[in-house]
């Protein structure tokens, strides 16, 4: 049996029983109504019968003679049946068919010198009340009534509920039917998806499954299926994986030889060479070590896949970015561009130097290259509250609108020449990796401000050794040129 079928029968079943149910109950009302109303007419009929008998019959004799003459009984409805008894029980008029015995409610009204049965059809309805003469007791009257006329109604009444849920069945069934294949059809659909995945994984390691009657079956199947293939897809990463790091481990030892090799040259340079070129030579040396740990870094990547940062340390921002804009004086002059700094003095953070530096020569190198000739580049290392905001401010063309989203994307390539599209990513990387954040200044006109946000290193207590903010600013002509060391 098919889903969509199950699901019509489903809801064809639990309409129609709920309908019966509902209609069940609406006639149990009907009923206790019914039969209450009955009471009382019966009651009222009553209690005005025995007030008339007692004012006209002043003594259980007088009561005798009355009944005999079927006093009062034309101010009965139709289908009202009267009896009085005395108050021994016996019966002084009233249908003998109805028996010789009174009713269960008359009994209680009378004292009969020995137990008496009582006369009661099932289908008739008893009220009884007693005949007083002032304070005397004298008689007990009994009307009854047939209750065929409210059996009637209520089979009817049945009836009718009975053909509102067959057609309300009917309806029921058609929209059951159009809903459960709305329920089935999505089913079937990530069913087909899961199988479509699964051959995609591994079609190799699929076997043939028999077809299934039903949608869950067909879609446990197909699951069974993609659970083969990821098995098979795991499998296949593993072997991947080992690939991976056997290449870092051959391309690690390539790189390292030729570090190693120029580190070693460096050092020998710098035993011999004069003095005039030990700091240039020295700054040589410095990148070259610092290339080395990158290297390091690089090639053992994370298994959460973010941006490695060790050896922690307190790094002061000023002496970064003087060091910064002294190696890349030079070219600043070269393109025709005027390089320059603001920043406040001990303004420190905790962290990877190295990656640091890596990350502002990133926006530097970006901001050169895509400033035209006679442009300015500015990098301003300033506090605010407790963080560190460092942030590089061009005069070129800006970032596209666009543009401004994507450039921090792996991959995705700016408009300045020579960009691999790799360098703002890692700028984001290393900030968030050191509990900041990288975003670009989308207010700033004209040119573009890239701006790196990190935590403050106070050294100690909050709210000690806070930096003084003391702005300086060093024009290129000031600086010391160097060789370019860039990064990422």
């Amino acid at each position: 049996m098919t889903l969509t079928l199950r699901l019509s029968l489903t809801y064809l079943l639990l309409t129609f029983a709920g309908l019966l149910l509902l209609g069940a109950g609406f006639v149990a009302l009907a009923t206790g109504y019914l039969a209450g109303q009955r009471t009382q007419t019966l009651a009222a009929q009553a209690e005005i019968y025995a007030a008339l008998v007692g004012e006209l019959a002043d003594s259980p004799a007088a009561l005798q003679g009355l009944a005999a003459g079927g006093v009062g009984r034309e101010l009965l409805p139709t289908g009202t049946a009267a009896r009085i008894f005395s108050t021994d029980g016996t019966l002084l008029a009233g249908d003998p068919a109805l028996g010789m015995f009174p009713s269960r409610s008359a009994l209680a009204l009378v004292r009969p010198a020995l137990p008496l049965p009582a006369s009661q059809a099932a289908d008739r309805s008893y009220v009884a009340r007693a005949i007083r003469a002032g304070d005397q007791g004298i008689g007990v009257v009994e009307l009854s009534r047939g209750t065929g006329d409210d059996e009637r109604l209520l089979g009817s009444l049945r009836a009718l509920i009975l053909q509102a849920a067959l057609i309300a069945g009917a309806v029921v069934a058609l929209v059951s039917l159009l809903v459960a294949r709305s329920i089935a059809r999505p089913i079937l659909h990530q069913s087909r998806r899961a199988e479509a995945l699964a051959r995609e994984f591994d079609a190799a390691q699929l076997r043939y499954t028999p077809p299934q009657r039903d949608e869950i079956g067909q879609l446990a199947s197909s699951l069974d299926a993609l659970e083969r293939g990821m098995h098979a897809y795991t499998a296949r990463i593993g072997e991947l994986e080992q690939a991976r790091s056997h290449f870092y481990r051959n391309i690690s030892h390539d790189l390292r030889t030729p570090l190693t090799a120029i580190s070693a040259m460096l050092e020998n340079l710098i035993d011999a060479a004069p003095d005039v070129q030990q700091p240039a030579l020295a700054t040589l040396e410095s990148e070259a070590r610092r290339m080395a740990r990158l290297v390091d870094d690089l090639l053992r990547p994370p298994d959460d896949g973010r941006m490695p940062v060790t050896g922690r340390s307190q790094v002061f921002l000023g002496d970064l970015a003087a060091e910064l804009c002294a190696l890349l004086v030079g070219r600043a002059r070269r393109a025709g561009v005027a390089l320059s700094y603001v920043a406040e003095d001990e303004l420190a953070v905790q962290g990877d130097r190295d990656r640091l530096k890596q990350a502002m020569l990133n926006l530097i190198d970006n901001a050169l290259r895509i400033t035209p000739p006679g442009g300015t580049v500015r990098l301003h290392v300033v506090r605010r509250d407790d963080v560190a905001t460092l942030s590089v401010v061009d005069s070129g063309p800006g970032v596209p609108t666009a543009q401004r989203e994507q450039i921090w994307e792996r991959g995705v390539r700016g408009d300045s020449p020579g960009s691999s599209g790799l360098g703002l990513a890692i700028v984001r990387e290393i900030a968030a990796a050191h509990g900041g954040s990288a975003w670009l200044d989308s207010d700033h006109r004209p040119g573009a401000r890239f701006v790196i946000e990190l935590p403050l290193w106070w050294g100690g207590s909050e709210g000690q050794n806070l930096p003084e903010k003391r702005e300086k600013a060093i024009p290129p002509a000031d600086l010391q040129a160097g060789p370019i060391g860039l990064a990422g």
